[in-house]
């Protein structure tokens, strides 16, 4: 069932980048070097859990299912016309569980979030001269996983716990600029990071395959 719903958004997404391409996207030439770009971007990452309900003596544990869930913001920095560096910021929802005891009820939250550093890349030299432009890209940073657990009873009581990681992401993906002032992209990529030392959310890697639609604003004068 995880694997259709991945399949389903991929062929949506790509075919919505499809059609502004054919829609003669390419029409809107700009020159990027020196410019600079703000962005949003969401898709999902690999799917981590599914949903279930245990039943013990005492205690029922609901796990909400995980789509994978992720959503960013990101700037870049045009060097060259086919060369970007950026950072970027993003967010996964790793996993949702409730636990219902006689007195009282505890929810926890674990979520990862990745703060990456890299480089794009423009492989094709045709691609400079127009505004349809295939990339390739690595990042490295910090992953840090963070798992909040609130258990209410006769009292509330609020634990929160971070656990870091260091890796990376390979990237490719392709940009549309839709102006000047407008770029759209997608990007599909693998991440790749260490173990945490204690799990977030059930697991203590997340590493996997990711897919986002990227929504930027373009500014700065560039140059020639």
């Amino acid at each position: 069932m995880k694997n259709r719903k991945t399949t389903i958004v991929t062929v949506v997404a790509f075919t919505l980048v499809a059609v502004f391409a054919l829609a003669g996207v390419s029409s809107a030439q700009t020159t990027l070097n020196g410019r600079h770009q703000i962005g949003l971007n969401a898709g999902g990452w690999n799917q981590t859990t599914d949903a279930r309900v245990e039943i013990q003596a005492g205690f029922v544990t609901t796990t909400v299912e995980n789509s994978g869930a992720y959503g960013g913001i990101f700037y870049g920095h045009w060097l060259a016309e086919n060369q970007v560096v950026f950072v970027s910021l993003g967010s996964m929802i790793a996993d949702v569980q409730v636990v219902s005891g006689m007195f009282e009820v505890a929810t926890e939250r674990a979520m990862v979030t990745p703060i990456l550093l890299g480089m794009k890349f423009y492989p094709l030299k045709s691609s400079l001269t127009s505004s349809v432009r295939p990339h390739i890209g690595a990042a490295v940073g910090p992953f840090i996983g963070n798992q909040n657990v609130e258990v209410v009873g006769v009292v509330i009581t609020s634990l929160e716990r971070t656990e870091l990681a260091i890796g990376g992401q390979l990237s490719a993906g392709i940009d549309f600029a839709l102006s000047r002032r407008f770029m759209l992209g997608a990007t599909a990529g693998v991440n790749i990071h260490s173990d945490f030392k204690e799990p977030i959310g059930g697991s203590t890697n997340y590493s996997g395959p990711s897919f986002t639609i990227d929504f930027s604003v373009l500014f700065g004068k560039g140059k020639k």
